[in-house]
């Protein structure tokens, strides 16, 4: 049996069952979305906002949707030891997707989001994602980057591992060649130009908070 294929409308917005996007930022992205893919109950949020979802996945325990109601693509997905999220991402790899948008993934529950935001370093090799939240984009990055900004918007830094040498140019408070541990030191600079340079031995999430 051949496995189906899907095809996909660029930009790929996947939806998690936090708090519903309501900032312009994120918003835009929702309206603007190519094709939408929501995990499990963020399907209930995503069609009471009057946009049905594409394709929807996970065990299926937090939607309110009864089976005779249900459009698109619902695939089930029962592992346990996955979160929705997890089973959402992995399902976009193994489908050739390179990238997407998260949305709804912060907010409501610090447990969810705090893991959702190393979910974003769990999966960096395979996926490009930046995570929109009602306050910031959010992405992952390692290596050698130069990231596009507005002059003075807020960005913070944070380790997801112990980094053995870390370089900040373009910023309020640089850093050159410096260690850095997961810990709050590198939050709440700013930027001083539309552009800044990073470079990292390890993995770090970046916050870009939005511009009101």
């Amino acid at each position: 049996m051949t496995q189906k294929r899907y095809s996909f409308n660029n930009p790929i917005i996947v939806l998690a069952n936090g708090s519903f996007p309501s900032h312009p930022s994120a918003i835009h992205y929702l309206i603007n979305s190519g094709t939408i893919i929501c995990t499990d109950g963020a399907a209930d949020k995503l069609i009471d906002f009057g946009i049905r979802p594409e394709i929807i996945i996970g065990d299926f325990d937090s939607t309110s949707i009864n089976k005779e109601d249900r459009r698109g693509e619902w695939i089930e997905v029962l592992d346990q030891n996955k979160t929705d999220l997890e089973k959402t991402i992995e399902w976009c790899i193994m489908n050739g997707v390179k990238k997407i948008f998260l949305l709804g993934s912060g907010g409501e529950r610090e447990d969810h989001t705090t893991g959702n935001l190393f979910t974003l370093a769990k999966y960096h090799d395979d996926i490009k994602c930046d995570m929109i939240t009602n306050h910031a984009k959010i992405i992952c990055l390692s290596g050698e980057n130069y990231i596009n900004t507005n002059n003075n918007q807020q960005v913070s830094i944070i380790a997801t591992e112990p980094i053995d040498s870390i370089t900040l140019e373009g910023l309020q408070y640089s850093m050159q060649n410096e260690k850095l541990l997961p810990s709050a030191r590198a939050i709440c600079n700013k930027a001083i130009s539309d552009q800044f340079y990073l470079k990292s031995t390890g993995k770090v999430l970046v916050f870009l908070n939005h511009i009101d």
